[in-house]
This record gives structure tokens, C-alpha cells and sequence, in this order.
């Protein structure tokens, strides 16, 4: 049993230098770091021990598994066990050291060796493989930990639906325009009227006074304030903001109206997804969150869409895109794995 706890991006600080002074905001490399916990209370103690002593080559299980699902170049993998002592948190693992820092897409697997849990930590390089195909090498590389190796009994990779292929034309060239024109022009009145602007996003929106001083950037004069010198925003934390139980009848539904309620709240423009065109992604955006809940038609997806299948944007578009993003709820469908 799993759940995907949070997606999350590296990054470096670069100043930037431009009539848009943004200096102090930095700009994310093109690499993905995905973790995924698992409840292991159902394994047998005699595997649990097994994999916590690394008994299994987890790095050639993983290559195997990319093979074998003929999803991506098995050279490209690396992998490694850890076991820590004590509980596991995804904080916990995020801030272990990476032992293939060579490799394209790293795969950590990592064990508690007094609580039945465990953490999958993918770091993949965007250039060469998506987030999502990466994620699910990792995910049937455990079915191989599991049924000892044994390629023959890997999850159907045909079963994934695969989004239909777009028609790319002159509504989502008006698409980019609009995207384009709409940014660069929040970053300018926040550069000349910022000081008249609210400066803490949607800090009061969580409950936040104005003597807190705590900044959550939803706006693009938040967005600078955020990032000042010096300016310490709230710690990362993950919020669970939907629970599924075995009653709910649809709990993808159920999760999708949690976080329309949230982007309401928050007073967010849009919903921003990601359509897979894997190893590249389409960008576009939704009016409400719950538009992306029929997994079956990317109608809505394709008509908001605003480039081409394409890679993670280049340093040229990264800088704005701080800006852009933070008027939007960013949600990343991984879609379903089951074996």
C-alpha cells in the first residue's frame, strides 16, 4: 500500500540578471525528487529482514524491472538499500545523502529497521526520463523485491492508459500569449507597486496574523517578499488533506474536490497539470481542479494546454516561472499501479 506524499523540486539559487530584477528567487534545476511510503505490517518478518540487510541487489532488480517493461534504458538506473534506525518520515529520507550522483535516475530504498515501513526516493534527471515513467520502473522493481525476481510476473505495462496524441494549433499558441503576457505582467506591477500590494500571499487565508510575518507567495509581489534576503518563509510540511477509506466510493473524486476547496480558499487563478507524453509532458492549465477528474477525456486538458509535448522549460523560462506557478494549484496525476 502506498501513497504519494509529496513531489518536490531541488533548488539552486542563480541571480539573474534582466530589467525584471529577481535576483533573490531562485531557479530549479531540471531534476525531480519523488517519495513514496509504504506500510510494510503485512510482510512476512523473515523478508522484512532480508530486504533491510540488502540481501537482494536492489540496483540490478531495478534494472531488470526497466528492461523488462521496455519503459526506459536500464543504463540509466542506479539504486541502493539504506535502513535507518527508528521511524521513517518522508523529511527523514529527504535529507539522506545520494549515492549515485553520477546516475540519471537514482533509485533509494529505504528500510526502518525497527518499524515495518519503507520509503522509495526517485531523483530523475528531466532530460532524459519523466517523473512519471521513473516512479513506475521504481514501483515494479518492488514487485521484483517481492516475488523474488521473477520478470514474468511484472504488472501488465500496457494495462497504463496512454493519453491520446494533441493537435497542436493556434488556440494554444493565444494559450502561451496569454500565459506569457499575463506573468510578465504581475512581476512589473509588483516591481512598481509592490509596496502598496498585499506582501504575504495567503498567509491570513491559513490563519496567519499580520504580526506573524509569515509569507505564503500566491501572488507575485508574495512571491518577492517571500524571497528577500534574510525573509524565513514556513518550514515545508506535508498536509494531508484527504484520507481514502475502504467505504468511499471514489476517493480520486473525493481528493480532487479536497484540493478545489483549498485553491478556492487560497484564492488561486487556475489549476496548472501536466499531460504525459512520455519521456516528454504537454503544460496546461484548467479552470477548476475537479476539470481533470475523468481520467478518460483530456479534452479540457488539451484545449487549455500551452506548448507542444516538450522537456522541463529552459533557464530562459524557468525565472518566470516562479511567478506563474504561484497562482495556481499544481496537481500531478501518477495515475494507478497495481499488481
Amino acid at each position: 500500500r502506498g501513497t504519494l506524499h509529496t513531489c518536490t523540486c531541488r533548488f539552486r539559487v542563480r541571480n539573474v540578471v534582466g530589467s525584471l530584477v529577481m535576483n533573490t528567487v531562485p531557479i530549479p534545476v531540471r531534476k525531480l525528487l519523488l517519495c513514496v511510503s509504504f506500510d510494510l505490517s503485512d510482510v512476512p518478518n523473515a523478508t522484512l529482514e532480508s530486504l533491510r540487510g540488502g540481501e537482494l541487489d536492489h540496483g540490478a532488480l531495478v534494472r531488470l524491472a526497466a528492461g523488462a517493461s521496455h519503459l526506459i534504458d536500464p543504463s540509466l538506473c542506479a539504486a541502493s538499500c539504506i535502513t535507518v534506525s527508528g521511524p521513517l518520515s518522508i523529511d527523514t529520507v529527504q535529507s539522506l545523502p545520494f549515492a549515485h550522483t553520477e546516475s540519471h535516475i537514482e533509485y533509494s530504498f529505504v528500510y526502518s529497521s525497527t518499524v515495518p515501513a519503507s520509503v522509495l526516493r526517485v531523483l530523475v534527471s528531466l532530460e532524459k526520463c519523466d517523473g512519471v515513467t521513473a516512479l513506475r520502473v521504481g514501483l515494479h522493481a518492488m514487485e521484483l523485491l517481492e516475488n523474488g525476481a521473477d520478470a514474468s510476473k511484472l504488472a501488465d505495462t500496457d494495462a497504463f492508459t496512454k493519453p491520446p496524441h494533441i493537435q497542436y494549433g493556434l488556440r494554444h499558441v493565444l494559450n502561451f500569449g496569454r500565459m506569457i503576457q499575463r506573468t510578465l505582467t504581475s512581476i512589473a506591477f509588483a516591481q512598481v507597486f509592490g509596496f502598496w500590494m498585499d506582501r504575504t500571499g495567503a498567509a491570513r487565508a491559513l490563519g496567519y496574523d499580520k504580526k506573524s510575518n509569515v509569507v505564503v507567495p500566491t501572488t507575485a509581489a508574495s512571491v518577492l517578499e517571500y524571497y528577500k534576503q534574510g525573509t524565513k518563509g514556513p518550514l515545508t510540511t506535508t498536509t494531508s488533506l484527504f484520507t481514502a477509506t475502504a467505504d468511499v466510493r471514489s476517493p480520486y473524486r473525493g481528493f480532487l474536490n479536497a484540493i478545489e476547496k483549498w485553491r478556492l480558499q487560497l484564492n488561486l487563478r487556475a489549476c496548472f497539470v501536466l499531460c504525459n507524453q512520455s519521456p516528454l509532458v504537454i503544460p496546461a492549465e484548467v479552470a477548476k481542479v475537479t476539470d481533470i477528474a475523468d481520467d478518460r477525456s483530456f479534452a479540457k486538458r488539451y484545449a487549455g494546454a500551452f506548448d507542444r509535448p516538450s522537456q522541463p522549460p529552459g533557464e530562459d523560462i524557468w525565472p518566470m516561472n516562479n511567478f506563474y506557478h504561484c497562482g495556481v494549484v499544481f496537481v500531478n496525476n501518477y495515475g494507478k499501479h497495481a499488481h
